[in-house]
C-alpha cells in the first residue's frame, strides 16, 4: 500500500520545486494529475495480473466474477490514461470519482469479511488503508483534475 501513496505523491513532488521556480500553478496540477494517472493505470494494470486476487474481494455469488474484474481493469487504465488529455481531463476526472465511489462497495465486503489478499498482512488493516487511500484520492483527482473546470 506505501506504493500506492508514492506513486500518486511522487510526482507532485517532483512537480513542486519546479512550479516554484516559475510560480506555476499548472506544473504543480500537472504532477498531481500524473500521481493519480500512475495510479489508476497501475491499478488497472493489476486486474489483469492478479485477476484471481482482486476476484476474491468480489462475493462468490456474484455472476461473471472474473469479466468484471477485467473491465473494471481496462477502465481504471482508459481512465487513468483520459486523465492526461487535457480536454478530456474534468470527465475524465468524474469517471475516476464515480469508479472508486462504485468499487467502494468491494472494499466494505472484503473488510467485513476478512478476505485475505496475499503479502499484505492483516485484511482488516489493509482494507481500512485502502478504503481511507480511495476517499483520498477522490479528493486528489477533485483538486488536481476536476476543480475550476
Amino acid at each position: 500500500m506505501l506504493f500506492a501513496y508514492l506513486m500518486l505523491i511522487l510526482p507532485l513532488a517532483l512537480a513542486w520545486p519546479i512550479s516554484l521556480r516559475g510560480r506555476n500553478s499548472e506544473v504543480l496540477r500537472l504532477g498531481g494529475i500524473i500521481g493519480a494517472s500512475f495510479c489508476f493505470v497501475a491499478f488497472g494494470v493489476l486486474h489483469f495480473v492478479a485477476a484471481g486476487t482482486v476476484m476474491q474481494m468480489l462475493p462468490s455469488w456474484m455472476p461473471f466474477r472474473l469479466e468484471l474484474v477485467y473491465a473494471t481493469g481496462a477502465l481504471e487504465i482508459l481512465l487513468g490514461t483520459a486523465l492526461l488529455v487535457p480536454r478530456l481531463r474534468g470527465a475524465a476526472g468524474w469517471g475516476c470519482v464515480l469508479a472508486l465511489l462504485a468499487f467502494f462497495p468491494a472494499n466494505i465486503y472484503s473488510w467485513l469479511n476478512g478476505v485475505d489478499i496475499p503479502g499484505h498482512g492483516s485484511a482488516v488493516e489493509f482494507f481500512l488503508v485502502r478504503m481511507n487511500y480511495q476517499i483520498l484520492l477522490i479528493a486528489w483527482i477533485w483538486w488536481f483534475a476536476i476543480r475550476e473546470r
